[in-house]
This record gives structure tokens, sequence and C-alpha cells, in this order.
């Protein structure tokens, strides 16, 4: 994956496929995520940040800035921040829900890139993208079973 200025990006695509890269395409994204281009946004968002009161998590919080297991306050705010300007640790992160027995992945949101992304890294992982009711229904009576 690669961030950063639009005609950067562009090059970098146009010099993929001429490489012979099976696939190269710019996502239709706003902003230049997970890249030191977000810094100064990520500044902003941790003095935004200062404000809220967070908690501690009953249960694990694995983060994709670090693809590490957090429960702390800090830690939370922390990585919210990181998570603008540093990239994605997608493999990590799967790799390590895996190792905590974690077998069954739901994807809230339209679309199912995530899912497929994830059986790309381990196809015995079940992913069950969610959208809307229907969808809903069937990743709960698979998570039933």
């Amino acid at each position: 994956m690669i961030a950063g200025h639009g005609a950067a990006v562009q090059r970098a695509v146009e010099l993929a496929k001429n490489a012979g890269a099976r696939r190269s395409v710019i996502l239709p994204v706003s902003v230049p995520s997970h890249c030191a281009l977000m810094e100064p946004a990520a500044r902003q968002f941790a003095k935004r940040l200062e404000g809220i009161e967070f908690r501690s998590s009953e249960i694990p919080v694995i983060h994709n800035v670090d693809a590490k297991i957090k429960t702390g306050p800090e830690a939370f705010q922390q990585a919210l921040v990181e998570q603008l300007s540093r990239p994605v640790r997608w493999v990590e992160t799967i790799e390590m829900m895996k190792r905590q027995g974690i077998t069954f992945i739901v994807e809230c949101g339209p679309g199912k890139v995530l899912s497929g992304l994830i059986k790309r890294i381990d196809r015995t992982l079940q992913t069950f993208p969610v959208s809307d009711p229907e969808s809903l229904g069937m990743a709960l009576s698979a998570l039933a079973d």
C-alpha cells in the first residue's frame, strides 16, 4: 500500500503497472491516510482527545497501528492518534487475532473488501461482511452454530 501526494501515488501506480504488477489501483479516499502527511492532523486530533475520558477495556483490543493488545485508556488514545499517520499493520493484526484464538470475524459496513483481504492471509478464518439486517442475521446464525 502506498500513501502520499496524489501525483506521486499516480506515478507509483503507473510504474507498478509498467513493471508488471497484477493489480495497481488508486483507492477513492479524500486524505492520505496512514502516512506522514497526516502528522499535522494527528497533532490536532491528539489535542481534541485530551478532554475525552477513556476507560479501560474488559476485553483485549488489538490496534492495527502496531498489532498489539491494549487495554488501558492511555494506550487507546495514543493508538488512535498514531493511526492517522502510521501505516496499518493489517497482516500482523490478523495474525495476532488468530494467535488469540479468534476464528470468526465480522466486517461491519458496506462491501466485503476486508473479508477478502483476511482470506488472503488465512483461509481458515470465517469472515462475515455485515451491511444490513439480512447479513447481520446470517452472521448471527453462523455464530450460533
